[in-house]
């Protein structure tokens, strides 16, 4: 019965809240509207970023104690630095080699060259013949020869000109144009006679064109096709060439070539005379001399 009642009552005192509360509530008319605050987004604050992390000092290692490099005592043995070599590497010490000379092409006269180098016949003035050369003719006295060529030439004295002999030398504006050979220790005076007269001087020839540089091959093609080539020990070694037809009165004497001492290839041999056909091809004639015998010369004058 109790629990009947309490229920009553508590349902009774709902109602009663209930009709209060609808009493109290204001009608719609009468409510101001509100204007709704506007919402503001918070702003996101930017990440902080984290401090740097502080590392702890790097240890410095101690530097290394330098060494004063010690004295080490020079003995005089000691080579000094300027004579040490320069480089790992010295350079060589050159060495010579030896020039192997050319062979020297030899062949023997038979076969006649052809006449390539010879020159035409000098004018009368610079012909080479038996009798002499040029106006210069032996048997002539040197007062009649000065007289003979006229002025314009000088007559130098050559000491030693060759063995035995001193030498006068006719040059005419420097150059020799022949030379009068007569005996050591005496003087050749105007009264005197020409008994040898001598030339190098390629402008003289003779009637066939052979002269002083004339190759001896080529004078022995116009001379009889051969040649041979002589020396004797005891006449100074000196050398002279022999035509197969030799004209009288003329004696060739050969100039050799570079650093030969004669134009002819010789046997070697202990005597005192050789002769060989057999020379160097690129030798040529380099003097040419006549000559009488002195009761010859003066018979004939």
């Amino acid at each position: 019965m109790k629990r009947r009642i309490y229920c009553t009552l508590g349902l009774l005192t709902i109602c009663g809240l209930v009709a209060c509360g609808k009493k109290d509530q204001p009608t719609a008319t009468n409510i101001p509207t509100a204007t709704p605050t506007p919402i503001v987004t918070p702003a996101v604050p930017s990440p902080v970023a984290p401090p740097p992390q502080q590392l702890p000092p790097a240890t410095q290692p101690a530097p290394a104690a330098i060494e004063t490099p010690k004295t080490v005592p020079v003995s005089p043995d000691t080579p000094k630095i300027a004579a040490l070599p320069k480089s790992i590497y010295p350079t060589p010490t050159p060495v010579a080699i030896p020039i192997v000379p050319e062979p020297v092409r030899v062949k023997t006269n038979s076969k006649t060259e052809p006449i390539t180098k010879i020159k035409l016949p000098a004018a009368p003035d610079r012909e080479i013949t038996p009798v002499g050369i040029g106006s210069a003719k032996i048997g002539m006295t040197f007062k009649e020869l000065k007289a003979t060529i006229g002025t314009g030439y000088q007559f130098p004295v050559k000491t030693n000109f060759i063995e035995g002999f001193d030498a006068i030398a006719v040059t005419k504006a420097g150059a020799v144009q022949y030379y009068i050979p007569y005996p050591t220790g005496t003087n050749f005076t105007d009264a005197d006679r020409i008994q040898h007269l001598m030339t190098d001087n390629p402008n003289y020839r003779t009637a066939k064109g052979v002269g002083p540089g004339t190759p001896i091959g080529q004078a022995a093609s116009v001379y009889g096709g051969g040649a041979t080539l002589s020396m004797s020990k005891e006449n100074e070694s000196r050398e002279f060439i022999n035509f197969n037809q030799h004209p009288d009165g003329l004696a060739f004497r050969p100039k050799p070539v570079g650093t030969r001492s004669f134009a002819g290839d010789y046997p070697e041999s202990n005597d005192d005379y050789l002769k060989t056909q057999k020379y160097d091809r690129r030798a040529a004639i380099g003097q040419i001399t006549v000559s009488c015998a002195e009761d010859k010369c003066q018979s004939e004058n």
